[in-house]
């Protein structure tokens, strides 16, 4: 039997080293301050919100998915959950890459600041929790549902501190 900071240790030590690539990455090379607009939207603001948004209510589905999977479900139940976890993750991925590539890490002011690291944490807690969820390590019953939920709130706080405000006036997603 492996020992519990082992089990966890490695999922999470993944996420960290992730969201820490990440942050260097977003940090260290110069922004291009370019944007790119996607068919169909009028602006980069509103492809970002609209993608952003998307993947909060993909999760939002997910962690109903993820409730309900921990009961008698049928099997497939699980690959709905996988599969909307894939998407929602996938959906991301423009985004951040528009982020990280033409923005880089930003701390000009609260919301920013906020966002940025959100963003990154969202990552780690992404990748901590796939590597669990398929690892053969022997986790504990809870891990998969605190971690799923730390990802929520990170995606949460992604999301509040761009789309939404973006909705709301606030400007820039």
């Amino acid at each position: 039997m492996t020992d519990l900071r082992y089990r966890l240790g490695v999922p999470f030590a993944a996420g960290a080293a992730t969201a820490l690539a990440l942050g260097i990455y977003a940090g260290a090379h110069e922004p291009s301050y370019r944007s790119f607009v996607v068919p169909g939207f009028d602006g980069l603001a509103s492809w970002k919100a609209a993608f952003t948004t998307t993947a909060f209510v993909l999760f939002v589905l997910q962690v109903g998915l993820g409730r309900w999977i921990t009961g008698p479900a049928p099997t497939w139940g699980t690959d709905a959950h996988r599969l909307v976890g894939t998407v929602a993750f996938a959906v991301t991925i423009p985004v951040a890459f528009h982020c990280l590539w033409a923005l880089g890490y930003q701390d000009h002011d609260w919301r920013v600041a906020t966002h940025s690291l959100a963003g990154l944490v969202a990552y780690g807690l992404y990748v901590a929790k796939v590597i669990s969820a398929r690892s053969r390590l022997d986790r504990p019953a809870w891990a998969l549902p605190v971690t799923g939920s730390l990802l929520g709130i990170a995606m949460l706080v992604v999301w509040w501190t761009s789309a939404l405000h973006w909705y709301g006036g606030g400007g820039g997603a």
